[in-house]
Parts: C-alpha cells; sequence; structure tokens
C-alpha cells in the first residue's frame, strides 16, 4: 500500500498531495517510456484506455505546457498521438501551443490522428451539441480549419472522415491500430445522433511529421 491508502481526504485533496501525485505518477510513466517502442501517446485520454498506449490527462501533461511535455518526453520521440475530442476545449492560441508542441515532440515521419465535431455537420442535434460553449468547447472546427490549423504548424494533412461543405459525409478507410477513434462511423452508435446510416461522426484528419 501506498501514502495515499492511509491520507486523510483533507490532504488527498490538497494542492501538495496532488503535486506528489503528479510527481509519481510522471516517474512512473517516463520509466515505461524508456522501455517501449513504438511509443504511442493519447492525450487528454479522459477514462479512455487502450492497450499498448499511454494514456495522459491534465494532471500530468496539460498540452499548451512546454514545459510539462518536457517532463515525459524528449524531441523526436514519439511515434504516434491520438487526441479525440480535446482540441475544441482550447482556444485558438492555446489550440496552436498545443498542435507546436504535438509536431515538436513526434518522431519525423511520426503520425497525430486527431478527430474534433464537425462544424459542417448542421443537422439540429448534433450541432446544438458541438457548438461554443456547451461542454466548455472554445471552438467548432470544419474539415478546411483543423487542416489549417494542424499545417500551420508544419504538420502534412490526409482528412479521413468528415462533412464536406455541401454537407455530404465523406471518409476513407483508417486503420485503428494507428489510433482508434471512438466518435467515427464504424465505432459510433449514439441513438440519438443518428442521421441515415451514420451516428455520432467526427472530422478526423491524420498528420504527419514532415
Amino acid at each position: 500500500m501506498g501514502l495515499a491508502e492511509f491520507a486523510p481526504h483533507a490532504l488527498k485533496t490538497s494542492g501538495f498531495f496532488r503535486q506528489l501525485n503528479r510527481k509519481r505518477r510522471i516517474r512512473q510513466m517516463r520509466a515505461q517510456i524508456h522501455s517501449t517502442d513504438p511509443i504511442k501517446v493519447v492525450i487528454g485520454a479522459g477514462p479512455t484506455k487502450f492497450s499498448g498506449w499511454f494514456q495522459t490527462d491534465k494532471e500530468i501533461l496539460d498540452v499548451t505546457k512546454p514545459s510539462d511535455w518536457s517532463e515525459l518526453f524528449a524531441p523526436d520521440s514519439i511515434d504516434f498521438l491520438l487526441s479525440e475530442h480535446m482540441l475544441e476545449h482550447l482556444t485558438e492560441q492555446q489550440a496552436h501551443v498545443a498542435l507546436s508542441e504535438c509536431y515538436r515532440y513526434l518522431k519525423p515521419t511520426g503520425l497525430f490522428r486527431i478527430a474534433v465535431p464537425d462544424g459542417n455537420r448542421r443537422d439540429e442535434v448534433y450541432f446544438r451539441e458541438a457548438s461554443p460553449p456547451k461542454d466548455g468547447h472554445q471552438v467548432l472546427y470544419n474539415v478546411g480549419t483543423l487542416s489549417a490549423a494542424l499545417q500551420n504548424v508544419g504538420f502534412v494533412t490526409k482528412p479521413l472522415e468528415y462533412f464536406d461543405e455541401h454537407e455530404e459525409f465523406q471518409s476513407v478507410p483508417w486503420d485503428e491500430s494507428e489510433g482508434l477513434i471512438q466518435r467515427s462511423v464504424r465505432f459510433d452508435s449514439q441513438q440519438e445522433f443518428k442521421r441515415g446510416n451514420l451516428f455520432y461522426t467526427s472530422v478526423i484528419i491524420d498528420a504527419r511529421k514532415s
């Protein structure tokens, strides 16, 4: 048993205890990273867990803080990054910092698969759920604006799933072993968002470090 098992509730919820817990988690993850190849990282993972992937959350990796990245990783060291419905919770300036750090820490030719709500999908239930300020959303992207944000920091982009400007759904096959997006045409089944044969969909883009 660790200290956390015996600590009183007031201590567990204190800033001091949280900082100790953060340092412990970072030490553990760094040790695991050094012995892992390839390195696959989910950013903004929340409760999501995928076998073979490192899950990070804001406690140990605030993607808008370069110092948090450098505590865990070396530049040009990550093979795969995965982000599902995280970027829309950042301001445009915060998103630029986060995407720049993603680019910095990926290996050359490394892959960043990213998904966000789709601003070109205009059916009422979906659009109401996706639009700011619902659920803390700051920005509503579409395939064009997300591609531009990624390209602006150096990525080469390939859209995988999205609604185009005519509200027509477009998709190409993608390999879930390179990053599983759950809110996607193959993996989502939320009935409240059903539209024809689709359920909840996202703008999904593969961004490759050049």
